[in-house]
């Protein structure tokens, strides 16, 4: 009896083996493919329109570079005004890291369990699509805008005036040029989107500052001892005047009216000439200024009436220009304050034949000498 019951336990115990060392078998060959299979990508993955399914990583990386990544580095023109430079979407900071997607899809199929892999690769249900698009990074666009601007960009020329020749001549304004970065960064993002081969900038004209001041000009040349009214660059009317002696002359340059004056107060500016003289001079016959003057950003300086008549044509001041009464009247008339001023030493100082005559009154001399 006891040998029936040992026989019937080794025949029960036999197929349980059996069971036992078919389940690990299988185990171990479902282990073994499912390392062999984790070096590849399952069957029907596609990465952004491209099959990568049963392509190990490498493989998967090259051929993605070729489909995706190469198509960003094709050349792209990008021109404007006195500039062009051929660059690409990768310089511009267009980027793909294909490496990281072909991981993030093997990741994918790494996270089920060790059944549902093999079962998915035995019997897909279809394509698995993983999306790859290139976005932005900083500094490419910046830089390239950066290189045209200093290309592009010319500052508008704001009016002015040519005194080379000792006469006015007034240099128009002209227009500038700058590069519109906005406009022209758009432009270089949606041509790189369209596959442009060519992408044209975006510039726009910068206006010059208006300066009514060079429509009408004052010319004085000393020593000729003349000054001419430019109005839009040509003389209109011209009047002799008085400009400074030799040991004071009149100061040379561009100026403006900073303020037109009626019945003007002489000050005593404390120079050795003016010593013995009033501090001040209201306005009345005695005033050395006369009824009317131009004061100019030149210190001190002033276009105004003298009685001295015989001054007139000569080098016969400290340093201001004078006028007879009715010619300061007229000039005081035509122009405005921030009027332009222009002072050029044209000849010699012209001094006149004799010294004024020697007077006691102080008030008199001023009006002589001022």
């Amino acid at each position: 009896m006891a040998e029936r019951g040992e026989v019937r336990i080794i025949w029960v115990a036999i197929p349980l083996v059996a069971v036992l060392l078919l389940a690990t078998g299988v185990g171990v060959l479902k282990a073994t493919v499912d390392r062999q299979w984790s070096r590849t990508l399952p069957p029907g993955t596609v990465i952004e329109n491209v099959q990568v399914g049963g392509l190990t990583k490498d493989v998967a990386v090259a051929r993605l570079r070729e489909r995706l990544e190469q198509p960003l580095h094709r050349s792209i023109k990008v021109t404007a005004e006195r500039f062009e430079a051929q660059t690409s979407p990768w310089d511009l900071g267009l980027r793909l890291d294909v490496e990281a997607v072909v991981d993030q899809a093997m990741e994918r199929a790494r996270g089920r369990n060790l059944f549902t892999r093999t079962w998915s690769r035995m019997v897909t249900s279809g394509p698995s699509y993983i999306p790859a698009t290139p976005t932005w990074g900083e500094g490419g666009i910046d830089g390239l805008l950066a290189q045209a601007e200093k290309a592009v960009n010319d500052a508008p020329r704001d009016a002015d005036i040519d005194l080379s020749t000792g006469f006015v001549k007034v240099v128009p304004a002209k227009a500038g040029r700058a590069l519109d970065v906005d406009r022209s960064r758009q432009a270089l993002i949606t041509g790189v989107t369209l596959r442009d081969e060519t992408v044209r900038l975006t510039t726009s004209a910068t206006k010059p500052n208006t300066d009514p001041a060079v429509s009408k000009i004052i010319l004085i040349r000393t020593g000729e001892n003349r000054l001419y009214l430019y109005d839009n660059g040509a003389i209109t009317k011209s009047w002799p005047v008085a400009t400074g002696l030799a040991g004071f002359p009149t100061p040379t340059g561009t100026f403006q009216i900073v303020s037109k004056i009626l019945n003007p107060t002489w000050t005593n500016p404390g120079s050795a000439w003016a010593r013995g003289m009033p501090a001040r001079i209201g306005p009345g016959p005695s005033n050395p200024l006369g009824t009317k003057a131009l004061a100019l950003n030149a210190p001190g300086i002033l276009i105004h009436a003298t009685s001295d008549r015989g001054s007139i044509g000569f080098n016969a001041s400290h340093g201001c220009i004078r006028m007879t009464e009715e010619d300061e009247a007229e000039l005081f008339g035509m122009v405005s304050q921030g009027t332009r001023v222009a002072i050029v030493q044209a000849e010699p100082p012209k001094a006149r034949g004799s010294a004024p005559s020697p007077t006691a009154n102080p008030e008199q001399a001023a009006a002589v000498n001022f």
